[in-house]
């Protein structure tokens, strides 16, 4: 009995789950549909203008004097005075005296030279008188024409040829003794010195290595794909000052930012055999008023970005936008649209767009993970 209890006991309970089941099926409530509401990701955009735009060469180089020369005597002598100012690295001014060379020779030379030129003076004279006196003469006896000779004119020319000659030597005499002093002949610094005193030099032996102050110079090699953005002509010639094309140096020197402007005169007369790169000379005033506590020094190492030619309607890109020529971008409708654009060049970040973009279109700035043809996309600020 007790198992015929028990199995229907278990027989109830799977009957009544069953059922219990089939009435939970039959009672739950029709799902009703969700819209899902698509939102267009917004995004940065700027647009695409065209615009007048002077394209910019960078360069480097280092910057070295415009005027250099090696300090030389025009006359033998004995080093008497060197002057500080000459001492490698100090600075001189125009008219300073940095060398002088024993005088005494030529002191004694210019009064030598000096009698001479009285002496000579004084036979000129003479032969001056002598020869009005015989025209006077000759015009009282005779009156007619009278030879060169009679009229004592060989002897006033031989005179006044000495005269010179004793004049000349005097001026000589007096130049050498001026040229014991020797002088800067600019403003400038000692790149290095070679003399002492009681050194006894002659005209061409170095005396020191000096430069001027007042401008600079810097050459700056130009990439081949450069060139042609270049306004200037390339057979060396001077740029008319019109046409200079402007440079600006930068360096950052002792960790402090500074800048220079200057122009560039003119393009180098070869083409460099390792790099096969062409240089420009460019001019640099070293006396610009600057903030800085280092002005431009010869030696120093510079950035340089030098003006080129003008161009119209040029669509400037930011230069990480351009993948293998293609642009994407937002037009009118607000889908996302490729562009295939003209490139004419890159500088630094940017890229010079020619042509390829459309009226109304804006370049796309924010970076998404998909870019699908025909996306529909919302623009920040509308």
């Amino acid at each position: 009995m007790k198992k015929l209890i028990k199995t229907y006991t278990a027989t109830s309970i799977i009957v009544l789950s069953f059922g219990i089941t089939i009435i939970m099926i039959f009672a739950k409530p029709t799902p009703k549909p969700v819209q899902v509401k698509f939102v267009p990701p917004m995004v940065e955009t700027i647009d695409a203008v065209p615009q007048t735009y002077k394209v910019k060469i960078s360069s480097q180089g280092t910057v070295a004097p415009q005027k250099e020369i090696t300090l030389t005597s025009e006359i033998s002598g004995k080093i008497d005075y060197v002057s500080p100012k000459i001492q490698s690295g100090a600075s001189f001014k125009f008219g300073d005296t940095l060398v002088v060379l024993d005088q005494r020779d030529f002191e004694l030379a210019l009064i030598a030279a000096q009698s001479s030129m009285y002496q000579a003076q004084v036979i000129y004279e003479r032969e001056l008188a002598e020869s009005e006196i015989a025209k006077k003469e000759w015009s009282a006896i005779n009156g007619g024409n009278a030879s060169n000779l009679a009229l004592r004119k060989p002897q006033l020319d031989q005179a006044k040829a000495t005269l010179a000659a004793a004049e000349a030597n005097y001026n000589r005499a007096l130049l050498n003794v001026e040229r014991t002093y020797i002088v800067a002949p600019f403003n400038g610094r000692v790149r290095s010195e070679f003399v002492d005193v009681g050194m006894v030099v002659a005209p061409g032996i170095p005396l020191a290595q000096i430069y001027a102050l007042d401008m600079a110079q810097i050459s700056l090699p130009i990439a081949e794909s450069d060139i042609k953005f270049l306004s200037i002509p390339l057979d060396g010639s001077v740029i008319p000052p019109a046409r200079q094309p402007a440079v600006r140096l930068i360096s950052n020197f002792a960790g402090i930012n500074q800048q220079w402007n200057g122009k560039i005169l003119r393009s180098a007369a070869e083409i460099d055999s390792r790099t096969r790169m062409l240089s420009v000379i460019g001019q640099i005033p070293a006396n610009q008023s600057n903030d800085s506590a280092f002005p431009l020094k010869v030696g120093m190492f510079v950035n340089a970005t030098i003006q080129g030619k003008v161009f119209n309607n040029i669509y400037v890109v930011p230069r990480e936008k351009v993948r293998d020529n293609l642009v994407w971008v937002l037009n009118q409708e607000g889908l996302l649209s490729k562009r295939n654009v003209q490139v004419l060049r890159y500088e630094k970040d940017k890229a010079l767009i020619l042509k390829g973009f459309v009226d109304g279109d804006k370049i796309l700035l924010t970076r998404l993970d998909v870019l699908v043809e025909g996306m529909k996309l919302q623009q920040k600020g509308n």
